[in-house]
């Protein structure tokens, strides 16, 4: 995936998350909002995998990664 959202994507604030071994215990923290894996964030973006200290966003048919 490549780095970041492009310019046409809803500016998501990423503050935080938690991973592990289990998918469904996978959080991370958007906008103030606790979401898991797998979670629409509006607008056309997804949120597709939690990594440790990044996640793997999908926008437009496109995978994009953002750190937090």
């Amino acid at each position: 995936p490549g780095g970041g959202l492009p310019g046409d994507a809803p500016r998501l604030g990423v503050t935080g998350g938690v991973t592990s071994t289990n998918p469904a215990k996978r959080m991370l923290i958007v906008n103030g909002q606790v979401v898991n894996q797998g979670a629409d964030l509006g607008s056309g973006v997804t949120l597709e995998e939690i990594k440790p200290k990044s996640a793997v966003l999908g926008f437009r048919g496109g995978r994009y990664s953002v750190t937090y």
